[in-house]
């Protein structure tokens, strides 16, 4: 008997949320396959459902054996956010380069940092919504009030904030710069966290 393939899925996706590597979570489920295939029981009864089992697997690790800290994945969380919504505005902006200056707005230069802030709080919000032992309703409504914080902060912005007169203004040239710099950190940063996170399995090293 083999492990069944919708354990060993919910298992990986719930050892995903918990930040662990891709060659620890290899290493987890060749152990519950081979357990698995020697006895013929159900890993559910054994090990218990996939997502209590990530978490008693997270709790045994850190930063050296295969885990994120917290602290690590709020700062990859802020970058990648960052990147993500300032790369392609920013090389947008800035591809008419017969306009010597690209201006921003008082709406540009406080509605999108807002929104940022309230876009990682919310996704770690959800995390922990899934990833704590205790508190997880009180984790997903904090990631739902994230939500409405979100859309209610850029109708304010429409709202109250002026979007015409510039406010600060930049070279085209360097609006465009920037933007292809952040497009390339933000492939790097992807590519990284994808090698991260690909599993490897202890057969295959």
């Amino acid at each position: 008997m083999t492990l069944d393939k919708k354990y060993h899925d919910d298992l990986l996706a719930a050892m995903r949320f918990h930040e662990i590597s891709g060659e620890r979570a290899g290493e987890v489920l060749a152990e519950i396959d081979a357990h698995v295939s020697e006895t013929g029981e159900d890993p559910n009864e054994v090990f218990g459902r996939p997502r209590d089992y990530a978490k008693q697997v997270a709790a045994q690790l850190d930063s050296s054996t295969g885990k994120r800290s917290t602290g690590e994945t709020v700062l990859w969380s802020v970058v990648a956010g960052f990147l993500g919504m300032f790369g392609p505005s920013l090389l947008g902006s800035g591809m008419d380069l017969s306009k010597p200056e690209v201006g921003f707005s008082m709406r540009d230069v406080v509605a999108q940092p807002v929104l940022l802030v309230i876009i990682v709080i919310g996704v770690l919000l959800f995390f922990r919504a899934y990833t704590a032992s205790s508190h997880n309703k009180l984790f997903a409504g904090g990631a739902v009030l994230a939500a409405i914080a979100g859309i209610g902060s850029q109708v304010a912005a429409n709202m109250a904030l002026d979007e015409e007169t510039p406010v600060v203004s930049l070279p085209t040239w360097l609006v465009l710069g920037l933007g292809v710099v952040f497009l390339i950190a933000l492939a790097v940063l992807l590519t990284t966290a994808i090698r991260r996170n690909r599993v490897v399995y202890p057969t295959k090293r």
